[in-house]
């Protein structure tokens, strides 16, 4: 960077030293000219270097002759046409030097940001994200930060070029003649203060542009990765008018950016032609009348002052490129300077020397970051005894997988502590407490890799033998021993190429090869089809023994195994028992199940007779009467329990 400076800065002298070449060899065509010319005149001869006329006096001659003999035009032209090719091979080199330079350590500016910002992004806690959209950072992790690199690359190097040219050639015009430069550069503040308007204006607008498109990207992003969604439901159109009316806004800031730079542009160039007129007039009256400037120092004060007002208006012209990156950068800068609430990269907190795995909620209270005006979790006390599996149940919600949530330190509680083994995690080591948790989602997410290298992201250090032996706990071996690469075979973008039971029993896999100390599953089965909920079901069946596990699920197959069933309500623990304890107890729990099995019998075509469960039976209050408004007198028909039952399904879960 230092060097490709100095480079630009020297480059940025070729200009005036080329002006101040050519002032001199204008002098010596004038002086060559006018001997010439005086030579032709009848009576005039050159005696002793003088041209004379031949019958005058000697005051005559001393006062009126012109040198001569003493100009070889031939010698003076080879000289300057060697100073010029001097100038233009130096130029090649000091532009190739100043350019390559500046492009390599902008490259390497532009890389360590990258990395310096995902390193940030991955440090940054989940309720950050929930607040920052993944198309706006997608578009600030390209867009912006190519933006960055057009501002600090060649731009920079050529700005510095164009700088010093216009200095260096104001001060040649006020060396060869102060007078007439004054007056050429007299309009330069009204110039400056234009540039001074664009640059704040383009940045502006530049900033507001920019989340534009950062919006109009998160549509964008949306839309390709539920591309099946959208073809599904024919919503093509409709998206690409979604995306074109983000893409307004951004083109109202651009149209009103590139207005202000068309107006003030064409102010500065007006400006520069007034004070070339300006500057023809007055120099014309020092050369002619008054005598004090000779042609070629007024062709270099002229052209000094002509070079150095062009270069300065192209440099004004980088500041667009400056403000764009300036702008795109406070984007940048304000993630990276963020220090993150819960920060998983840390190395502060315990690491306990041996886990039970008792968790603990002690009157937690809970809202997102991005929701702070619905209260999610309301003085939650709850206890998950070590080695049992707990379900969770409740409706939609209630809170339960926000639960998990905070047992995997995603976010911290607004009130009260969560704690494992009587420890508040808020004191550990939070990459420790990860590493004792397995977690298999309703969704998994695999990553476009092969099953192995998916499996292995449970734990970095995992062997080949690691590996297959968590595949096989976790009922995944045999499929994938029948693929032609086995454990190689790419899982496609998300796991597309995986069916819905295969991607669950990788997941699976990817929980157990950390050996973790708790198993949360968050509905693990709730989008399989019966064969492949049965496999998962049995795989997990076979890992819970010697794990705390926690379950949210709300198939009666799944829930029905725990060893304790906690009802949620309104982000609270209404109910704690077995599945006999808690249908004798007719609250929460009995209701779902009531619900789940009529909806059952429905859809295998047995009529419900209304003496099999009678509405009476169904508590209608609970701890805060929540169900108290859903429930209604429940059909008698088999056709009116399914339509019941599908329609319990869309508005809750458990």
């Amino acid at each position: 960077m230092l060097v490709g400076s100095l480079c630009a800065l020297l480059h940025g002298l070729a200009q005036p030293g080329m002006i101040l070449i050519f002032g001199l060899m204008t002098d010596a065509f004038i002086e060559y000219d006018t001997e010439i010319q005086e030579l032709k005149i009848p009576g005039k001869a050159c005696v002793n270097n003088t041209i004379v006329w031949i019958n005058s006096s000697l005051y005559q001659n001393v006062t009126n002759g012109t040198r001569c003999g003493l100009l070889d035009i031939e010698s003076e032209m080879i000289t300057f046409a060697t100073i010029y090719a001097g100038i233009g091979i130096t130029v090649f080199i000091l532009g190739y030097v100043q350019i390559c330079f500046w492009v390599i350590s902008g490259a390497h500016q532009v890389r360590e940001m990258r990395k310096i910002y995902v390193r940030r992004i991955m440090r940054m806690e989940i309720g950050w994200f929930d607040c920052n959209s993944v198309g706006e950072l997608n578009t600030r992790f390209s867009d912006d930060i190519n933006k960055i690199n057009e501002a600090i690359a060649d731009q920079l190097a050529i700005f510095i070029q164009r700088l010093t040219s216009a200095i260096c050639g104001f001060l040649l015009g006020f060396y060869r003649g102060w007078k007439l430069t004054l007056v050429i550069i007299s309009v330069s503040p009204l110039i400056g203060i234009g540039a001074g308007i664009i640059g704040l204006s383009v940045a502006k607008f530049t900033d507001l542009e920019l989340k534009a498109y950062a919006k109009a990207g998160c549509v964008a992003d949306e839309v390709i990765s539920s591309m099946r969604t959208v073809a599904a439901f024919g919503g093509e159109k409709k998206e690409v008018k979604r995306y074109e009316n983000n893409l307004v806004f951004a083109q109202r800031w651009g149209i009103r950016k590139g207005m202000v730079m068309g107006f003030f542009t064409g102010y500065m160039w007006c400006l520069i032609f007034f004070s070339y007129a300006l500057a023809f007039w007055y120099g014309s009256k020092l050369v002619l009348e008054d005598g004090e400037y000779t042609p070629g120092t007024l062709v270099q004060i002229f052209l000094s002052v002509l070079v150095g007002a062009l270069n300065l208006g192209n440099a004004a012209s980088s500041l667009e490129a400056f403000a764009t990156g300036r702008a795109a950068a406070a984007t940048i800068f304000e993630t990276v300077d963020r220090e993150p609430i819960i920060d998983c990269m840390s190395e502060a907190g315990y690491k306990l020397d041996r886990i039970k795995g008792e968790i603990e909620f002690h009157n937690v209270t809970f809202h997102y970051p991005s929701r702070p005006e619905v209260q999610i979790l309301n003085n939650l006390n709850l206890v998950i005894k070590p080695g049992e599996m707990t379900a969770l149940v409740g409706s939609s919600g209630a809170g339960k997988s926000t639960a998990l949530q905070l047992i995997q330190r995603f976010y911290d509680p607004c009130g009260g502590m969560v704690t494992l083994d009587g420890h508040d995690i808020r004191s550990l080591n939070i990459q420790w407490l990860r590493d004792q948790i397995g977690i298999v989602e309703q969704e998994p997410a695999l990553f476009s890799t092969t099953i192995a290298e998916n499996i292995r992201y449970g734990r970095k250090d995992a062997t080949m033998e690691d590996i297959i032996r968590a595949a096989k706990d976790a009922n995944a071996y045999n499929f994938i021993m029948d693929l032609p690469q086995q454990f190689d075979t790419p899982v496609g973008e998300g796991g597309s190429q995986m069916s819905g039971g295969q991607k669950q029993r990788i997941a699976i896999a990817r929980a157990l090869v950390r050996k973790p100390k708790i198993l949360l599953l968050d509905m693990a089965t709730s989008a399989l089809d019966n064969e492949s909920e049965a496999m998962v079901q049995e795989a997990l069946s076979k890992i819970q023994h010697g794990y705390t596990v926690v379950s949210i699920a709300h198939r009666l197959s799944t829930v029905r195994a725990a060893d304790v069933i906690i009802g949620f309500e309104h982000g609270t623990a209404v109910e704690r028992g077995t599945h006999e304890e808690l249908l004798e107890r007719k609250g929460v729990y009995f209701t779902l199940v009531t619900l789940q099995s009529r909806g059952d019998q429905a859809l295998t075509g047995n009529d419900v007779k209304e003496n099999d469960i009678y509405e009476d039976d169904i508590p209608k209050t609970f701890s805060r009467g929540s169900y108290q408004d859903s429930l209604s007198p429940f059909p008698t028909t088999a056709k009116q329990s399914m339509q019941h039952c599908l329609l319990w399904k869309l508005h809750s879960h458990l």
